[in-house]
């Protein structure tokens, strides 16, 4: 029992472990977020709500510019709650809120699978998972860094395991009582409110739930089955409408520009791209992609080889069935959320492609999981051996460092970034003066660091002309400029 106790503190202790490199990894994605500065679109975004007429704007927005509804209100409410430097707050916030939401949705699904997992571990999945996925962003500064494009992409991303969270936790309860009204109105206006920012997260929705509807039709019973159908077609309903607001958008055609692919064409597509991706990603990056298996297999490997979690041969194999379907569903899901794309004709840029990053690096850790919960229940000698148990938790505890490199990798970084937000920190400041001097048309320094498109040498330019209402001056010309 002496022996026992102490290795499962050394496990126990391996799992903070990963929590504090998860987290140290995490932090430095977070830090350089703080360099994040105005570009591109960011001007045009915040300066919309210098309009007099929000809701007159908003149509007009949806008319000739954007089907995104929600992105938009999502910046104003930033900017109103975090001022000027809202951009370099919110990569750190949202990263935090990823973790949260996630660790929140892995809960409720221990409670409805009924797993008894220590909270700390659940805490090491979560962080892990947004940490390999973030790593292995396809652009992780069009993702995470550039306002414009993480609030259509990466914002809803962080929203949806929330909604998750509370749509199980509402499932849980519906065994005992039909969900009230208020629950059903907020399953439906929560995928409403997620889907506005962009279209392949709200593709991705409705598949998930149609998987869902469609497993608890199957093997749902009772007052339960009727119960979840309830909550489940509500928010069905609501991501559906979502989609259709955004597909009915007149701004479409002029951001398409030519008439959508056929439907053989338009299907072949949604099934070749996912292909594409993932084998880009085991080609480009597989060193991270092995670790983020084998340390979910190492880690229930240890965790299942406890008498007390043995599994029957029956479960065994399910679990064996379920490593196929996991690897089906991934594949259907990343495949949903490249849809979008390949119906504007084509290949899913790289902040698009970061919800099929999360869903492949999420498959991968399951099927870690699942490899090292069936290792750990082969009952042969060398797998029950008690000296392959401790030379698993030193492995877990040499993975678990990982993080650690990665993000001594990071810090290089930040002389980079520093130097891109000193440059237009200090144009700011000259901007500001001129504005306090009385000059209405001002000649700025052009940023050709910068990784989005900067302002331009022509005044009418559109990003111009956005910063120009955004500062409150006449108008903006940038040039490249000798110190």
């Amino acid at each position: 029992m002496k022996q026992k106790l102490s290795e499962e503190q050394w496990f126990w202790l391996v799992i903070f472990l990963g929590v504090v490199t998860t987290s140290i990894g995490l932090a430095l994605f977070a830090y350089l977020g703080t360099f994040s500065r105005y570009t591109s679109d960011d001007y045009c975004l915040s300066a919309f709500f210098l309009n007099d007429n929000l809701i007159d704007e908003m149509t007009r927005r949806y008319l000739v510019s954007s089907s995104r509804y929600t992105n938009i209100l999502f910046i104003g409410l930033v900017d109103k709650v975090f001022g000027w430097y809202n951009v370099a707050i919110l990569p750190a916030l949202m990263l935090a809120l990823f973790v949260l939401g996630l660790y929140l949705l892995l809960k409720e699904t221990q409670h409805i699978l009924v797993l008894r997992w220590n909270n700390w571990m659940t805490l090491f999945l979560a962080s892990s998972v947004i940490f390999f996925s973030v790593l292995q962003a396809p652009a992780l500064y069009e993702t995470l860094y550039w306002r414009a494009g993480m609030t259509s992409h990466f914002a809803p991303l962080v929203f949806i395991p929330f909604f998750g969270a509370f749509l199980l936790r509402q499932v849980r309860r519906s065994q005992e009582r039909t969900p009230s009204l208020w629950i059903q109105i907020v399953c439906l206006v929560s995928p409403l409110i997620i889907g506005g920012f962009s279209e392949p997260p709200t593709a991705l929705m409705i598949t998930v739930l149609i998987f869902g509807i469609f497993a608890t039709w199957i093997w749902g019973n009772g007052q339960f089955r009727r119960s979840t159908l309830i909550l489940l077609l509500w928010s069905l309903a609501g991501a559906f409408l979502a989609l259709v607001v955004l597909a009915l958008a007149p701004a479409n055609s002029l951001r398409l520009g030519r008439p959508p692919p056929g439907f053989l064409e338009l299907v072949f597509r949604i099934l070749r791209f996912p292909f594409e991706f993932i084998i880009d990603t085991l080609q480009t990056r597989p060193t991270p992609t092995i670790i983020s298996v084998v340390i979910p297999a190492f880690l229930f490997f240890v965790y299942g080889s406890e008498p007390s979690r043995n599994i029957s041969n029956e479960t065994r194999s399910r679990l064996g069935i379920l490593m196929m379907v996991v690897l089906v569903i991934a594949y259907v899901l990343i495949a949903a959320s490249f849809a979008p794309s390949a119906y504007g004709q084509s290949y899913p840029v790289g902040r698009a492609r970061f919800a099929g990053r999360l869903l492949m690096t999420s498959a991968l850790m399951i099927e870690g999981a699942l490899v090292g919960i069936l290792a750990s229940n082969i009952r042969t000698k060398f797998f029950q051996s008690i000296y392959l148990r401790r030379l698993s938790i030193l492995a877990l505890m040499v993975l678990v460092l990982y993080p650690l490199r990665t993000a001594w990798l990071t810090s290089m970084e930040i002389p980079a970034y520093q130097q891109r937000a000193a440059a237009w920190d200090k144009r700011d400041a000259e901007i500001r003066e001129l504005k306090a001097q009385g000059v209405r048309d001002l000649v700025v320094r052009f940023l050709s660091d910068d990784q989005i498109q900067d302002l331009g040498d022509r005044r009418g330019f559109r990003l111009n002309r956005c910063a120009a209402s955004l500062y409150g001056v006449d108008s903006i010309l940038a040039v490249p400029m000798e110190e």
